[in-house]
């Protein structure tokens, strides 16, 4: 094998050395410098990717607490108007009720005032009726013609004896 023959081995040696210098500095000049370039351009996109993030998230949290001091208002003045508008309506009702118990109190009280006339009425028209009747039966019973005054009278004074 021509490899192992020593009288090619300065020759092998020096291409290897040449072969491996040239390898070393291609590596250490052109190689390692741009992956380190990208190494370091991606820790830097890496860091302002994160420093971005803890800045979105600190204006999220930010927004979130806005949000939920809106909400509790709006539900304090959600709670608020509902109370008014139920104080509101408690009031217009019971103003209602004092109305329509008005009313009727008028209503009633003129009922009993027409009552109490119609019953006015009704007991002088069963007066009349009953003077009336007595008047005829005393004049078919005994033929004699008494006045009405009489009659009244004595319709009277048995209505008291009765009552």
């Amino acid at each position: 094998m021509p490899q192992l023959n020593p009288e090619f081995f300065v020759s092998q040696l020096f291409w290897l050395v040449v072969t491996f210098s040239f390898l070393l500095v291609f590596l250490w000049r052109i190689s390692l410098p741009r992956i380190g370039s990208v190494l370091d351009k991606r820790e830097r996109k890496i860091s302002e990717d994160l420093a971005t993030a803890k800045k979105l998230q600190a204006e999220a949290e930010n927004i979130q607490e806005q949000i939920d001091s809106q909400l509790i208002q709006a539900r304090s003045q959600a709670t608020n108007i509902l109370k008014q508008t139920s104080n509101s309506l408690q009031n217009k009702a019971g103003e209602e009720l004092e109305n329509l118990d008005k009313e009727l109190d008028l209503k009633i009280n003129d009922s009993a005032k027409t009552i109490e006339k119609n019953k006015k009425e009704s007991l002088e028209n069963i007066e009349n009726q009953i003077n009336d009747i007595t008047k005829l039966t005393l004049s078919k019973i005994i033929k004699l013609n008494i006045s009405d005054e009489e009659i009244k009278k004595a319709v009277k004074s048995a209505g008291r004896s009765v009552n």
